[in-house]
């Protein structure tokens, strides 16, 4: 992939519709880390991180599609988790049953993630969108809204962007158990997780809980300089299929043993 070396302001695709302007499309990075961490062959990831211990989960992204109009095999993220805006990938509004499966301080440990797409949309694979290690995780949205920078926290507010991930606490800020109340946050008005269909669906991630243990969702921030970004098909899964939710792997080696690279 050609990179530039020039760092231009964010722009974003939209689509025709009923409202106008609504961002359909999550712009990769143009700059930074995540820009430079952006497009790796499957060797120079390989050398990069190898040697970097750790558990690993991997899961489809259904939300990746391939760029529509033209002959391309570029990607387009065309919902809100993974978020990679703010020069930092968070994981907070999918995946709700994965993420619940343990608690904030357990997801700290030496864990990684990678997403891939669904086979159905190139060449019959799973191709690898992104790869992160945790860096941090976070028991509500106000929990990461008062402590993430200002600026990475203005690209990734909900009631702000499109696709946005984190809502913004009510004042004054809830505590105890409000703070999985979704009363006690902006409700967005247009959003990826709140359509005429169904207006809901963003209440649940603030305030989803694992069936069997109660628990709620940790909000997962990645490490930016160990998140890796795919904007076209370069690296794919072994297998012929990925499980329907969610794979754990005992290593983040062997989840790099099952990574190929395009011929």
């Amino acid at each position: 992939m050609k990179k530039s070396s020039a760092c231009s302001s964010r722009e974003s695709e939209t689509e025709s519709h009923s409202n106008v302007g609504i961002q359909r499309i999550q712009p990769f990075p143009t700059c930074g880390v995540l820009f430079e961490n952006s497009g790796w062959p499957l060797q120079t990831l390989n050398s990069r991180i190898r040697q970097i211990q750790g558990s690993a989960y991997s899961y489809v992204v259904r939300t990746v599609k391939l760029k529509k109009g033209q002959e391309t095999t570029t990607f387009e993220q065309r919902g809100s988790a993974p978020n990679f805006q703010g020069n930092v990938l968070t994981l907070c509004t999918c995946k709700h049953q994965m993420r619940s499966r343990y608690p904030a301080d357990q997801w700290q440990d030496d864990v990684w993630i990678a997403g891939f797409t669904s086979r159905t949309i190139y060449d019959e694979k799973h191709w690898l969108f992104y790869l992160a290690k945790v860096k941090s995780a976070y028991e509500s949205h106000t929990d990461l809204w008062t402590r993430m920078k200002a600026d990475s926290r203005k690209e990734k507010a909900a009631h702000l962007d499109y696709f946005g991930d984190l809502f913004k606490p009510r004042t004054p800020e809830p505590t105890g158990d409000a703070v999985y109340s979704p009363r006690r946050y902006v409700m967005p008005e247009n959003h990826a997780h709140r359509q005429y269909r169904n207006p809901d669906v963003w209440k649940k991630d603030i305030n989803y809980q694992h069936a069997v243990t109660s628990r709620h969702a940790p909000l997962l921030v990645a490490d930016p300089h160990l998140t890796f970004l795919w904007e076209e098909p370069m690296i794919y899964f072994a297998r012929k299929k990925h499980c329907r939710d969610y794979h754990t792997w005992s290593s983040l080696q062997e989840l790099l043993g099952l990574l190929r690279g395009a011929s």
